[in-house]
């Protein structure tokens, strides 16, 4: 799993280096090799069952190329403990970057089609029963609402992830002069992240975001289970794309959801991985523990998920077909009884 996040131990440990560099705690020379050193492996540095983990891998390279002596100083005043925390946080704004802009794709195709069908009158349901009408583009950019929340809320939690935990070291930072803030800098944080056992400590902004995740699957399922539903032959109010969906293997009269099933069920997943991953935390003690492993693959996982689906989706979207004979069913006349009445109380 650290095949994700050896980028950022690189850039960490560049960043880290270079103010080492600055409060003399290395000198130039050494420094200068270091990072030669760390520029050299970007992109190269091969991950073995032989090394603990993705930060030993680096230490080691760097030891390799600048020798010992030298590649050694890379471990001042740091730990893995702050370096792992930082680099998940560095990772997970990216995602979170991605995740937002996937979102975007799908409502741009939910507002180019709700275009497409302002004067478009659908059947609007309450416990799956006919209750009023509506047009496809009000329910459309109702989906598109609810998208939009998650799109802020991922937007918030940016903020509390783009903390930086550098110069925490294990949990009580370091009698080397360091500067913390300039760290934070370097790598594109807004703050440090102030109190030094929170910042090792601390995995809530993996909660937040599968929590994010969660809330953006309801929203995504329920939209999938209108359209699953809207498009059997009892309902007819939609018609999938052919290219996303099957026929039967036995039945050629068949023209199955599937691709709205899978998205159903794998989003079903992310919500899994947020109670797997509380589970996790819960009732750990403060600082490091080898739990926190447990829970990253499940915060990757989720996030490829979601984007998947939703990018998914947005390819759905634009080639959805609305029935021209939704409203003709006999059952669908009394869907006008409620404005009758109103106009009825109104004269």
């Amino acid at each position: 799993m650290d095949k994700k996040i050896l980028k950022h131990i690189v850039a960490i440990n560049k960043a880290h280096v270079t103010m080492l560099i600055g409060y003399k705690s290395i000198n130039e020379n050494d420094g200068k090799s270091i990072l030669e050193a760390l520029t050299s492996l970007e992109g190269k540095i091969e991950l073995s069952p032989d090394m603990e983990d993705g930060h030993t891998a680096v230490e080691e390279a760097v030891a390799k190329a600048a020798g010992q002596d030298v590649g050694g100083n890379l471990n001042l005043a740091k730990s893995r403990n702050d370096q792992v925390a930082t680099a998940l946080r560095m990772e997970t704004r990216n995602e979170i970057l991605e995740t937002a802009e996937t979102l975007t794709v799908l409502q741009d195709a939910l507002l180019q089609k709700a275009e497409q069908h302002v004067n478009t009158i659908i059947p609007g349901y309450t416990h799956l029963q006919p209750a009023q009408p509506i047009t496809f583009a009000h329910y459309l950019v109702a989906q598109f609402d609810a998208i939009q929340r998650t799109v802020e809320r991922l937007q918030e939690g940016y903020k509390r992830i783009n903390l930086c935990p550098m110069g925490a070291c294990a949990l009580a930072t370091t009698s080397f002069p360091i500067n913390r803030q300039k760290v934070a800098d370097l790598l594109g944080f807004d703050e440090v992240l102030e109190n030094t056992v929170d910042a090792v400590t601390s995995r809530d902004f993996i909660l937040e975001t599968l929590a994010d995740l969660s809330i953006l699957a309801v929203d995504v399922t329920r939209f999938v289970e209108d359209l699953e539903i809207w498009s059997t032959a009892e309902f007819g109010v939609v018609e999938l794309p052919d290219e996303f969906a099957f026929t039967s293997s036995i039945m050629p009269q068949k023209k199955n959801p599937d691709i709205l099933e899978v998205i159903r069920s794998r989003m079903s997943l992310v919500l899994g991985n947020l109670t797997g991953s509380t589970a996790a935390l819960l009732s750990l003690p403060s600082t490091y523990n080898m739990d926190y492993q447990e829970v990253t693959p499940k915060l990757w996982e989720s996030l490829e998920t979601a984007k998947d689906c939703v990018s998914m989706l947005a390819k759905i979207v634009p080639d959805l077909k609305v029935s021209e004979d939704a409203l003709r069913k006999p059952a669908y006349s009394f869907m006008m009884a409620t404005e009758l009445a109103n106009m009825l109380v109104r004269n």
